[in-house]
């Protein structure tokens, strides 16, 4: 073999070593800047999710599609405390009468343009949008796109 063909072989062997690490340095990019584990808690969500489980969220949720009503997002407070919730009513949308409360009723029963209406799974132990009301969208700063549980 003549030492033409296997500088050949290094370059090309360089050049795909080098392909493939900032194709995976880009993803790992990615995933670093879209996507972030919370930790459920307190048990306003269950019994979907117990407080101590661990969620991934995607802070790029519209490479999942718009929020849709039965999905589950994290939405930060003024206060900076954050709420994992279930989104029951869209913009515009009345809310439904399962969920009515005094707040629900003075907001004439729907939601306005903007917000979402959003409740915890377990609602007789969950602070959401029938005493606070309709949370700005946003506020959304991400999307559940799948979790595992707490190990005891």
């Amino acid at each position: 073999m003549s030492a033409a063909n296997t500088m050949e072989r290094r370059n090309t062997s360089t050049t795909r070593s080098l392909m493939l690490l900032t194709i995976f340095g880009l993803l790992a990019l990615f995933f670093a800047l879209n996507f972030r584990v919370v930790v459920v808690n307190g048990p306003s969500m269950e019994p979907t999710y117990q407080s101590g489980d661990r969620l991934l969220m995607t802070t790029a949720y519209w490479l999942f599609g718009d929020i849709r009503k039965g999905d589950v997002v994290v939405v930060m407070r003024p206060s900076g405390e954050l709420l994992i919730k279930r989104v029951v009513a869209l913009p515009g949308e009345p809310v439904p009468r399962d969920y009515w409360s005094p707040l629900v009723y003075m907001m004439g029963g729907r939601v306005p343009e903007g917000h979402l209406f959003v409740v915890g799974d377990n609602l007789s132990r969950s602070e959401d949008s029938r005493q606070i009301g309709a949370v700005p969208v946003r506020y959304v700063v991400g999307k559940i796109v799948g979790g595992w549980r707490a190990v005891p």
